[in-house]
């Protein structure tokens, strides 16, 4: 939220491209960037994907029943932009993010692919979605060829990671890993976390930082 108040936060890290969630459609229009795309029903709380730097950018076809995900393609990676929201009961974060899965397979199993954002999910909830949860959408992707990045990383198992990416009410005791970088396998590339002290007065969620090579 009020990301004109935190751009020059983001911007310091020079990134090319920028995924932002609970973020209005005016910040995501506002200013001269070669590429920018919106997603949402409410325009002040919406997904928004920037291009910062020159590149060829194109935009994917999205429905926009299932909030909220941008397909979108960056100088030849296949990227899926993601806010897994919450719409019924049943259409709800990992839920939301299986059918998006579904509908987009053949782009995430195409070479260099990426879908990253806001999950809002981890296999410590998975009771709570039978049938759709998120140790069943992690082998999903698995089988589509992608990995998390984190975990490709850390040797992490899905569930019991120290690093924690969102704080809810921004308590350190209310940390939890919900959001994720799922990449092609074989694709090089490096995450690094944003850290609590130097993040959590600006907003709940920490940056994922991905450089692919």
């Amino acid at each position: 939220m009020a990301y004109h108040k935190k751009r020059h936060l983001i911007e310091s890290l020079e990134p090319d491209v920028i995924i932002l969630q609970e973020v209005s459609r005016k910040d995501i229009e506002a200013g001269e960037q070669p590429f920018a795309a919106w997603a949402g029903s409410n325009p002040n709380k919406g997904l928004g994907v920037i291009g910062c730097t020159p590149g060829s950018y194109a935009l994917g076809p999205a429905d926009p029943a299932l909030p909220w995900h941008i397909p979108f393609t960056a100088d030849g990676l296949n990227v899926i932009a993601l806010w897994a929201h919450q719409l019924t009961r049943e259409l709800r974060y990992v839920r939301v993010t299986h059918d998006i899965a579904d509908q987009h397979a053949t782009l995430l199993g195409s070479a260099r692919s990426l879908i990253m954002g806001d999950f809002n999910s981890n296999s410590t909830w998975d009771r709570e979605h039978p049938g759709r949860n998120h140790t069943m959408l992690v082998d999903k992707l698995d089988q589509l060829g992608l990995d998390s990045v984190f975990h490709r990383q850390s040797d992490a198992a899905q569930g019991s990671e120290m690093d924690k990416t969102y704080f809810h009410r921004r308590k350190l005791q209310f940390g939890h890993h919900i959001d994720y970088a799922f990449l092609t396998k074989g694709v090089d590339a490096r995450l690094e976390l944003g850290t609590p002290d130097t993040w959590l007065q600006h907003s709940d969620h920490m940056p994922l930082i991905l450089d692919v090579v």
